[in-house]
């Protein structure tokens, strides 16, 4: 009986030493797997392909664009880039009658935007304001979803020589009056060029406010731009700004 449970221990004490080498392994294996020289990268922080850039923005016109094909509206308080929030909604108002396929809009009637972007000059940075023009006041409906394209922006009266003509011109089959405006004398006229018919104006123009530039597609989701090399953009009183009205 002795010999029995002698024989019975040592069998138990060599099984026991069998089995120990593939715990170890398992270990060892599960170590590794663990190890921080080759981390795992969690799938919720992988970004999906889609989303990897944004997209491009559309191509703008080459040439310079009609003042015929073009919508004027007038700042009637001022727009304060340190005073704006993102998402917030602004209007301006229509300057003259014009009436374009699907929407007529009346002297007066607002075109609304939304605050992309908005911030003062912070060191080597300018001051920015980008807006997104997308809906108006049309006759009989109003903010009806119009995606409108900031191009130029003009100075008020005291910064700008504003010449007012009675043009013959139509668009999209209706007369219209567009007051023209042009900077004083050795200021860049060029970006109006009134000379040949018609007239027109070149993308980006600005126009009797100093220090401002103006990008048609610069700001976030390829809104416009405007910068600023004092401490706020501020579009105040009277100031004009003029937009095409783009294609969904």
């Amino acid at each position: 009986m002795l010999t029995v449970l002698r024989s019975f221990i040592r069998l138990s004490w060599m099984g026991l030493i069998a089995v120990l080498p593939v715990f170890a392994a398992a270990a060892l294996f599960a170590q590794s797997a663990a190890s921080p020289g080759t981390p795992a990268t969690p799938a919720a922080t992988q970004a999906p392909a889609s989303q990897a850039s944004p997209a491009p923005c559309p191509l703008s016109p080459n040439a310079d664009i009609p003042l015929s094909a073009t919508i004027h509206a007038t700042v009637t308080g001022t727009l304060d880039s340190a005073r704006l929030k993102v998402g917030k909604e602004i209007w301006v108002n229509v300057a003259a009658d014009v009436t374009y396929p699907g929407c007529m809009l009346n002297a007066g009637t607002a075109l609304y935007a939304h605050v992309m972007s908005a911030a003062t000059a912070q060191g080597s940075n300018p001051s920015e304001l980008s807006l997104s023009f997308d809906h108006a006041d049309c006759l009989g409906r109003n903010k009806k979803e119009m995606p409108l394209r900031l191009i130029a922006l003009l100075g008020p009266s005291e910064n700008v020589l504003r010449v007012h003509e009675e043009l013959p011109i139509m668009m999209r089959g209706s007369s219209r009056k567009i007051s023209v405006a042009v900077k004083a004398e050795g200021t860049g006229t060029d970006k109006f060029n009134l000379d040949a018919p018609p007239p027109t104006v070149q993308l980006g123009a600005v126009m009797g406010i100093p220090n401002v530039k103006l990008e048609i597609k610069g700001g976030p989701g390829c809104s416009s731009r405007i910068t600023s090399t004092d401490r706020s953009v501020q579009l105040t009183r009277e100031m004009e700004l003029i937009f095409l009205v783009e294609s969904h």
